[in-house]
């Protein structure tokens, strides 16, 4: 790995697959600039002590802050690195402006808002899964305990209350809302929120569908299937789904 390589640091797992929205975001977002990277997996244990060693500064403070170090992160070939989707997008409009993001429209931010409250919806019915197989047996032991801290609760208790037809009833209105959103911006009748033209809002959107398609097939399945809407997005985002 060169130091001029751009590299793309994603949450280790035994498929080596994206499995997480927001490292799904830039892994769509660098394929979308044509930006050829390269991925290093990191153990979740491994993120925050990692980041740090490599200078990266913490989160800021803010109502969606999770924790101080998150993945994604990116190392842009300049040597500079960047924590956060959000922020990563915005670095990689600026070095490499076309195809553009869209970021003037302020779409990604009504997107963002949409995705947050179905990914809550639904995270019940899918957080449990991925210490059966997904994640590594180090890394299963680590979110599955830093989860339990967090929400309280442990996650197969989580599944077992809010999982299952709950979290689909409880994702309802954020599905209606997703889908009046992706036909109130078109101006044509292309895939894309504006139609033929697509953002990083559409990318933001794509990653759920992106990360459901590896956590739980037949809840992507299920999402995409609500109207043509989804996945007609779902079929047009595959193009940078790799």
């Amino acid at each position: 790995m060169s130091g001029s390589t751009t590299v793309l640091y994603d949450i280790a797992n035994n498929a080596k697959a994206t499995f997480s929205p927001n490292p799904w975001k830039s892994r769509l977002a660098l394929n979308f600039k044509n930006v050829p990277f390269e991925t290093e997996w990191v153990e979740y244990p491994d993120i925050e002590p990692k980041f740090k060693a490599l200078g990266i500064p913490p989160n800021p403070e803010g109502p969606y802050k999770f924790t101080d170090y998150t993945s994604p992160a990116v190392r842009f070939a300049d040597g500079t690195y960047v924590m956060d989707s959000q922020a990563i997008a915005e670095k990689l409009e600026i070095l490499y402006p076309e195809p553009s993001f869209h970021l003037d429209t302020g779409l990604h931010d009504e997107a963002a808002a949409i995705i947050q409250e179905l990914m809550w919806s639904l995270f019940p019915d899918l957080l449990h899964l991925l210490p059966k197989g997904i994640l590594s047996e180090r890394s299963a032991v680590y979110f599955a305990e830093d989860r339990k801290r967090r929400f309280g609760i442990s996650l197969d208790d989580l599944a077992a209350a809010k999982g299952g037809e709950v979290a689909w009833e409880a994702a309802q209105p954020s599905m209606a809302a997703l889908k009046t959103f992706l036909t109130s911006k078109k101006k044509d009748e292309g895939p894309f929120i504006m139609g033929s033209n697509p953002s990083y809002a559409d990318l933001i959107i794509i990653a759920l569908f992106q990360s459901l398609n590896i956590v739980k097939k037949d809840s992507c399945t299920r999402l995409v299937g609500y109207c043509s809407e989804f996945e007609n997005l779902h079929e047009a985002g595959k193009q940078w789904a790799s």
